[in-house]
């Protein structure tokens, strides 16, 4: 297999200044999608923990530690499934599977490194965290489950009551998390949530018009503004990736490979080194507001309905809405919100024509396209490389895709498709 060739002195030659907690809250918001119908599980969580800290006279350090930690402690789920068992049931067999894939993901970025061991144990009882753990850890990880447990309880009743009624039955939430002190959660952060929680700003705070405001206001200062390079950059695209597409069996390594497949085509193409480079991110994150869509969406074996289409054709705009917040002043928001349009605008969400696509979106919508054929799906097997360019030149006949991008991909087809089915982590090394 051929592979993009690399290229050195990256760092100096791209460096965006990240607002970590910032970053740490969208991506937050963006897994907070999985939930469908509850959108604000991972901020409250951070915010809780941060609370039951303060009255912990925990220092700042490890207040903010422990919010951002807390906002991402679900990094490892993207099923809607396993989402739907965390808010059913207090203990279940098989939460440990995503704190193992939160921690695992959480090592691929740096800057969020240091959260990952707190996350892997982030559903383990306090009486039985491996003794091995440094005291802060077992603190943050059993403060995480803690807070966890108690907003699936909140979670749950505002689903069915009106909001303010919370600040009439918090007790009861309590109550029921109060028989495990000892054995699921530590006495002393217990006593800590008891007495936070007989402020009624603690509850307050968690309603969806109140609670980024809370978080913002925590996290108003520049203590978490870093610039990252281009490695760094790329690490958070590859984080953000892998959760998407652990999302189901069937879209395993799509980004990344979309990533790769847009990289080689922008150097065939010979474009210039800024967008080759840019684009590859977009590759990783043009999917990310799938994390919105359903598994049973993603897994039907069969056409699906218009209404299903309409929860799928909505998932470019809210990869835009994640990505503007975490890469501003960039075109990867727009590249990925626009990689389903077709040049004679049968495409959405926009609707745009020829002369309103860009280059680089054509490259990433051709790599979607012939990564999608190349890859096993629920509703067919994977298709040998003939069989794609078959589909792929009725495409380029109907005068949806770039002829002369197609044509490069054609004249490059074997090494493309090594790249398109490669089930390694990355083909591309920056």
């Amino acid at each position: 297999m051929t592979e993009p060739k690399q290229e050195h002195g990256d760092n100096d030659f791209l460096a965006l200044e990240v607002d970590v907690g910032r970053a740490a809250h969208t991506l937050t918001k963006a897994l907070d999608y999985v939930g469908i119908d509850d959108k604000s599980h991972g901020r409250r969580v951070g915010l809780i923990c941060h609370r039951i800290s303060h009255r912990l006279n925990w220092n700042r350090e490890h207040r903010h530690f422990v919010l951002l930690a807390g906002m991402l402690h679900d990094c490892g789920v993207s099923s809607t499934k396993v989402h739907q068992k965390l808010v059913d049931e207090l203990e279940w067999q098989g939460a440990e599977e995503h704190c193992i894939r939160g921690h695992y993901f959480l090592q691929s970025f740096p800057p969020f490194r240091r959260y990952a061991q707190a996350i892997r144990y982030h559903h383990t009882r306090w009486e039985h965290l491996p003794e091995e753990l440094t005291q802060e850890v077992k603190e943050y990880a059993n403060l995480i489950f803690l807070a966890d447990r108690l907003d699936v309880l909140f979670a749950s009743y505002i689903k069915d009551h009106p909001d303010y009624l919370v600040l009439l039955n918090r007790q009861q939430f309590l109550d029921e998390l109060r028989p495990h002190i000892g054995t699921l959660f530590s006495a002393e952060h217990f006593a800590a949530l008891d007495q936070a929680a007989q402020k009624e700003s603690f509850w307050l705070e968690l309603f969806d018009e109140y609670l980024d405001d809370a978080i913002f206001e925590t996290l108003s200062s520049n203590d978490y503004r870093i610039t990252l390079g281009f490695a760094e950059i790329e690490s958070l695209g590859e984080l953000i990736s892998q959760i998407v597409d652990a999302k189901s069996p069937f879209t395993h390594y799509h980004s990344i490979r979309v990533a790769d497949l847009s990289y080689a085509l922008a150097e065939l193409a010979d474009m210039d080194r800024y967008q080759t480079r840019m684009l590859r991110i977009a590759g990783l994150l043009h999917d990310v507001g799938k994390l919105r869509t359903p598994d049973e969406v993603l897994e039907k074996p069969g056409a699906l309905t218009p209404e299903q289409l309409a929860q799928m054709h909505s998932h470019p705009l809210d990869s835009k809405r994640v990505l503007q917040t975490i890469f501003p002043n960039t075109p990867i928001a727009k590249w990925a919100s626009e990689h389903h349009e077709k040049l004679d605008g049968s495409g959405y969400p926009y609707g745009w024509k020829a002369d309103q696509i860009d280059t680089p979106t054509r490259i990433l919508c051709i790599a979607d396209i012939f990564q999608a054929l190349c890859q096993k799906r629920p509703y067919r097997n994977r298709l040998n490389i003939e069989e794609v360019l078959t589909i792929m030149d009725g495409m380029d006949s109907a005068g949806q895709i770039d002829s002369n991008i197609y044509h490069l991909l054609k004249a490059n087809r074997e090494n493309l498709y090594s790249i398109a089915v490669s089930e390694g982590v990355r083909v591309f090394q920056p």
